[in-house]
């Protein structure tokens, strides 16, 4: 991604300029987010080629979930910002009661170094 200000102004694409700045950043678009990925079914709940969290958004402070095939080892759960926020051993239903209303991404490893990541909706 290409980010460019100038002064007192806005850039075009192909612009040169005297005053102002251009920088690149490397977006990484995870593959649980591609056209196999994840969707969120009929009733909110979202899924995944044998992952299920639900229900999102969470609004009574327990997220369930599921998985096949594999067996869970631990969990973390990033706010928006990428910060860790809470993390431990995994649980089929993990209490998130203590996070602030927002949306969060959830972390699953799993045996034979297997990973799930979900977003989720707190109300």
């Amino acid at each position: 991604m290409r980010v460019s200000m100038k002064y007192n102004g806005i850039p075009t694409a192909c612009e040169s300029f005297t005053y102002g700045e251009v920088e690149d950043y490397e977006v990484v678009i995870p593959s649980s987010f591609g056209a196999n990925g994840t969707g969120v079914n009929g009733n909110n709940n979202t899924t995944s080629a044998g992952f299920s969290l639900y229900p999102n958004p969470v609004n009574r402070g327990v997220v369930n979930i599921k998985i096949l095939d594999v067996a869970p080892k631990d969990y973390v759960i990033f706010n928006i910002v990428g910060q860790r926020v809470q993390s431990g051993a995994f649980n089929s239903r993990i209490d998130v009661s203590s996070l602030q209303s927002g949306m969060y991404i959830i972390e699953v490893n799993a045996e034979e170094g297997k990973k799930f990541l979900e977003r989720f909706i707190k109300e």
